[in-house]
């Protein structure tokens, strides 16, 4: 009879922790998606400073091959200086995707553990659906985001070839003869900001989406 009672004790006890446990978890969640939010949003903001620089670099390029450069000697250098800051944009911008990558990792798996806790069926699938379709929609602004990156690195090829080009020929003649060059650079460099403002709308409207 003793042992009886103590059980019951015992069963009480654990399914009162259990009642309380239950919403310390369900109150994790919301911090846990904050966390990843703010990741989301420091790689948008990083994604805007790196095409804000290279919109600058542009600007330089065209300056030089349109000749429209007061000193083209000075252009020329803040080129060089341009391309330089634009790839460090870049790099400096790694971090935050990495810092990203893993906040989305714990969210989706912490996500992936509470569907697995919901007792009812049909909530739980209807949980489980919405996490591979949030995963899914994150995963195509990761390929989206890679594709952005090769395009931006085929550009800056093309303009330090065509800044050591004119290292030793900076010319009105040498110029001229890039005018092919600088036609498909530019054409270029409008489908790399397409890219980036695609990629960007993409993370905004993520963000809406996870947000209360």
């Amino acid at each position: 009879m003793k042992s009886s009672r103590m059980f019951l004790v015992f069963a009480l006890v654990a399914a009162v922790a259990a009642l309380r446990a239950t919403p310390a978890a369900a109150q994790a969640g919301p911090e846990q998606t904050e966390k990843f939010v703010k990741t989301l949003e420091g790689t948008v903001k990083a994604l805007g400073e790196s095409r804000a620089q290279l919109q600058k670099t542009v600007a330089t390029y065209n300056s030089i091959t349109e000749m429209t450069a007061k000193d083209l000697k000075g252009a020329y250098k803040d080129l060089n200086k341009d391309v330089a800051d634009s790839e460090k944009k870049v790099i400096d911008g790694r971090p935050k995707v990495d810092e990203m990558n893993t906040a989305a990792e714990s969210y989706f798996a912490a996500w992936k553990a509470s569907a697995a806790a919901i007792s009812d069926p049909e909530l739980r699938k209807r949980s489980e659906e919405r996490l591979a379709d949030a995963q899914a929609r994150f995963a195509g602004i990761a390929t989206a985001g890679k594709d952005t990156r090769q395009s931006f690195d085929t550009l800056m090829t093309d303009v330090k070839d065509q800044s050591t080009y004119l290292g030793h020929d900076l010319n009105a003649s040498a110029i001229a003869s890039l005018k092919p060059n600088a036609a498909k650079f530019n054409t270029r460099a409008n489908t790399v900001f397409t890219k980036v403002d695609g990629v960007t709308k993409m993370f905004e409207e993520y963000i809406t989406s996870l947000k209360p």
